[in-house]
């Protein structure tokens, strides 16, 4: 290395702090705000503001996934930035703070709440680059790194949650499990980087045709889970169908050379579980996995539906 690149080397180089240094004075307000510490929702922040509705109904401002949360669980009030006031609207479970049962409560800076089975809430004042922080570490504990799809844990999780709630409410729950077929075979052709733009034009193209309320995951490698709330058994076959006719259609660009493309189907196994039955969430996903080979065995570029009719054992 000559002296002049060996010199360069030993200087700092100017920079402007000015607009970063700004942009950090801005951020550093304190906004209030719930960390979920336990429970499904662990890692997950909530932004207070005005008066919100806490609890497991969709209609509420904050949606909890938690068995022991009512639907329409506590009101959270902020009085000012650090003054937050929770009040019970009648929940079956209550809300604990300081470990007493309190029907409302001033919350203090640092003060955790308990609701429902698990959901632990603690209050705390962030700002907003403290609150993106904590938004990234909960994203990246619950969505595939790849697909942006959610994980498998995420998905048995919610699936647990779901049939929960699709019980009590006499709802039907449909899960449609889809694979990619002949993956190993693009990746062999094209190379794993192509693989990769498989995936993700896949999960891209079916999160576009799935309602906003369903849950997309990546169960694992090329196999991927919707779970579909209040959807019937003829409600999966058509969800299936959509997802299997969507693949069909997209167009991969290949990354190992250039101007070639890559067309691939997907097969899908659907299970539906019907109103006022109870089936574990692992006999679920056996079920809709089977159905998934059997389409595989039949040819492939299919979709096998089925329903749960008989309760099988907790």
């Amino acid at each position: 290395m000559s002296d002049e690149g060996q010199e360069s080397l030993g200087r700092t180089l100017p920079v402007d702090l000015s607009a970063i240094a700004e942009q950090m004075r801005r951020a550093a307000k304190k906004r209030p705000c719930f960390v979920a510490v336990s429970g499904v929702e662990m890692g997950r922040v909530i932004p207070l503001e005005g008066i919100m509705i806490l609890g497991r109904d969709p209609e509420c401002d904050v949606v909890l996934r938690d068995d022991g949360v009512s639907r329409f669980h506590a009101e959270v009030r902020c009085d000012g930035p650090a003054r937050i006031v929770i009040r019970d609207l009648g929940s079956t479970n209550g809300i604990y703070a300081g470990g007493e049962r309190v029907q409302e409560a001033v919350l203090s800076d640092g003060e955790k709440v308990l609701l429902g089975r698990s959901t632990v809430l603690k209050f705390v004042l962030q700002d907003e680059l403290e609150q993106q922080y904590q938004r990234l570490m909960y994203e990246s504990s619950t969505r595939d790194a790849l697909t942006e799809a959610y994980n498998r844990r995420y998905f048995s999780e919610k699936l647990d949650t779901d049939l929960s709630f699709a019980r009590r409410q006499a709802i039907p729950c449909t899960v449609a499990m889809f694979d990619i077929d002949h993956f190993k075979r693009v990746n062999d052709t094209h190379g794993h980087l192509t693989g990769d733009q498989v995936l993700i034009t896949v999960t891209r193209a079916v999160r576009e045709i799935i309602r906003a309320e369903d849950t997309l995951a990546r169960y694992g490698g090329e196999e991927f889970a919707v779970i579909a709330q209040g959807t019937d058994l003829e409600g999966g076959r058509v969800l299936g169908e959509r997802i299997r006719s969507c693949i069909a259609r997209q167009t991969i660009q290949a990354l190992d050379r250039e101007g070639a493309t890559v067309r691939v189907t997907a097969s899908v196994g659907v299970a539906t579980v019907p109103p006022g039955h109870t089936v574990p969430p692992e006999a679920v996903v056996a079920a809709a996995d089977a159905n998934l080979y059997q389409a595989k065995q039949s040819g492939r570029n299919r979709v096998v539906a089925t329903e749960l009719s008989q309760d099988a054992p907790p």
